[in-house]
């Protein structure tokens, strides 16, 4: 019942549950409604043994959460708690300097999930250094999904590509200057016949590895190391030698001798040079004796710093010692300072987004990481922003308000155990994020607590929003349930629905779908959606479509298949709304009602949206 016990706590009241807390003390609370509610329901204890478990009734909790900042207790606690209850979900917070055993466990004890907090926010923390103006961004089955500001009406043509972020119950939506999911890039490969596919598939794999070596190439070219100037150093040697000592004689010849000066050796190539000339060695001009030396000393050189280069690796990765590397001239480049693991997930994100890091630490022997210096690595690159992990939070700001001051347009990420006037500051210090791996990490622990599957934590417009997995199975009140009708009635955001029958996932799955058994549904929601969906409170339909067919109608078939599709019944029942008359639909939701407005409308049917009261 520390600060993340407690942030769990709050989040977890409105969802009408019986809580039961333990603590080995009692704990300093943050509010006193907490403590009115809850000090009566505190179990004092060891959660490690059994009979504290016991009292805490853990025998028939539906979930468990080990929320200890020891990631030993928590473990430890796991394997008491599922000897009780071998049904129950328990949620371990860990940390990642035990990966191994969390996985481990995790593949051995069922129901079991492990919940590291500062993995959680490394998502948040890339997204806030990068230069793109979106709000986040989400890769999903290696489709790049952005959300960004939509100024104009979302094409209905194009509800495959692009979707409405749904967020809460909205009775008033209007569908401009809101946030929209954009689906960027598209892996399908379209022909005619397997033939055409497979030949624009090696097109394009084939220009994919040149564009890649291009890249590799002009990388190479603008940021020149030490091994690229030895090697272009023992190139034009070589090249230029072979045509010198080869003069007269085979190109064979010429080619051994110069690789042997190259080597270092003198004596032998120049003995080779003497039989040449079928003479003693004055018979061998001056120059070409001078020559072969020169070549001879500077190969001694090119040896030497060769084998210096290679012990200089081999040493660094023994001892664990790391060369600051140089950033890409023209790149655009984050530093980010301390971190560990965070930071590596955090670097990684960003690398796979364009985005070069330069990573800095604290034991560095780096007098207070001043400005000059910062200006001094990124001078050739376009410093996009910096992310302070370290967990001195006044060192952190110190920094951010002093890089604020040299370089106003970079975005500086802060992060916080528990700061609960994180936004405000963000609004006071403009231009700084201050990201809570607390606040993130009971949100993620709560919809892990109900059976829900995290994938991604963001920030949006103060909010944390979820990228959550459904595993739908039989007796999940979703079955039967349409995308239009999760979206509207729960207010969350569908992203993909993969069926158990098919092969590769939907992005952005037509309103119309169904949920069926065994099917996975991956949504955006927040912890109200969460909620809604877990107690089933489902907002009923509220438009109607009333529309006209003309009679003896040549589309009337396809009208037929176009309403029976949409409102999932048979076609054969709008047969009789084919006589000229108007007629209306049952109830459903408006986004479905306007699609299947947008579609009638195409094949001459007169129509008109109507909401209904109540």
């Amino acid at each position: 019942m520390g600060s993340l016990g407690q942030l769990c706590l709050e989040r977890l009241r409105p969802f009408d549950v019986d809580l039961i807390c333990v603590d080995c003390k009692p704990p300093a609370w943050r509010s006193e409604e907490l403590k009115a509610q809850y000090e009566d329901q505190m179990i004092l204890g060891d959660m490690r043994l059994s009979s504290t478990l016991k009292r805490a009734q853990v025998g028939r909790a539906r979930s468990v959460l080990l929320l200890s900042s020891d990631s030993t207790i928590n473990l430890e606690a796991a394997l008491h708690v599922r000897i009780l209850n071998t049904k129950a979900i328990i949620v371990v917070r860990s940390s990642s300097q035990q990966e191994s055993l969390n996985d481990l466990l995790a593949a051995r004890i069922p129901n079991l999930r492990v919940v590291d907090p500062l993995m959680l926010s490394a998502s948040a923390i890339a997204q806030s250094l990068r230069p793109e103006q979106v709000p986040a961004t989400f890769t999903l089955f290696n489709q790049r999904i952005t959300l960004q500001q939509q100024d104009t009406p979302i094409d209905t043509s194009s509800k495959y590509l692009s979707r409405l972020l749904k967020l809460g119950i909205c009775t008033d939506e209007d569908p401009n200057d809101q946030l929209v999911l954009s689906l960027n890039h598209l892996s399908k490969a379209y022909g005619r016949g397997k033939a055409t596919r497979s030949a624009r598939q090696i097109v394009r794999r084939l220009s994919v590895v040149i564009l890649d070596c291009c890249r590799y190439l002009d990388y190479r070219i603008r940021n020149l190391q030490s091994w690229d100037l030895l090697f272009i150093t023992a190139l034009i040697l070589f090249i230029s030698g072979i045509p010198f000592f080869s003069n007269g004689h085979s190109i064979q010849s010429g080619f051994l001798i110069t690789l042997s000066l190259l080597k270092g050796e003198l004596v032998d190539p120049v003995n080779v040079l003497i039989d040449h000339t079928g003479q003693g060695i004055t018979s061998l001009s001056p120059f070409a004796l001078i020559f072969a030396v020169t070549y001879a000393i500077l190969g001694t050189i090119l040896t030497g710093a060769i084998v210096a280069l290679i012990l200089d690796q081999l040493l660094s990765r023994r001892l664990g010692l790391r060369v600051r590397r140089r950033l890409s001239t023209g790149s655009r480049s984050v530093i980010l300072l301390d971190g560990g693991s965070l930071a590596d997930l955090v670097s990684s994100q960003l690398t796979a987004a364009g985005i070069e890091v330069l990573r800095l630490s604290s034991h560095d022997d780096i007098p207070n990481l001043s400005t000059s210096q910062l200006q001094r690595w990124t001078r050739h690159t376009q410093f996009v922003g910096a992310g302070l992990l370290s967990s001195d939070l006044l060192k952190n700001l110190r920094l951010a308000l002093e890089w604020q001051i040299v370089f106003a347009s970079t975005r500086l990420a802060i992060i916080t155990k528990d700061l609960d006037t994180g936004e405000s500051l963000e609004e006071l210090l403009g231009g700084i994020n201050f990201i809570s791996t607390l606040d993130l990490a009971a949100d993620a622990f709560v919809a892990t607590a109900f059976g829900e599957q995290v994938e991604e934590v963001r920030r949006i417009n103060g909010r944390t929003v979820l990228l959550v997995k459904y595993r739908i199975d039989e007796h999940d009140t979703l079955v039967g349930s349409t995308i239009s009708r999760v979206q509207e009635g729960f207010g969350v955001t569908a992203l993909a629905l993969r069926r158990s029958h098919e092969r590769q996932a939907k992005i952005f799955p037509s309103l119309e779908s169904r949920l069926i058994q065994d099917s996975e549904l991956f949504v955006l929601a927040d912890l109200r959606g969460l909620r809604r969906i877990e107690r089933n409170q489902c907002d009923p339909p509220r438009w109607r479509l009333k529309y006209q067919v003309q009679c003896r109608s040549a589309q009337s078939f396809d009208t037929q298949q176009v309403l029976a599709r949409h409102l999932g019944m048979a076609p054969g029942q709008f047969a009789s709304s084919m006589d000229g008359f108007w007629h209306y639909t049952p109830t459903i939701d408006r986004d479905l009602a306007k699609q299947l407005q947008h579609e009638l409308q195409r094949m001459a049917v007169r129509t008109e949206l109507i909401e209904t009261k109540g």
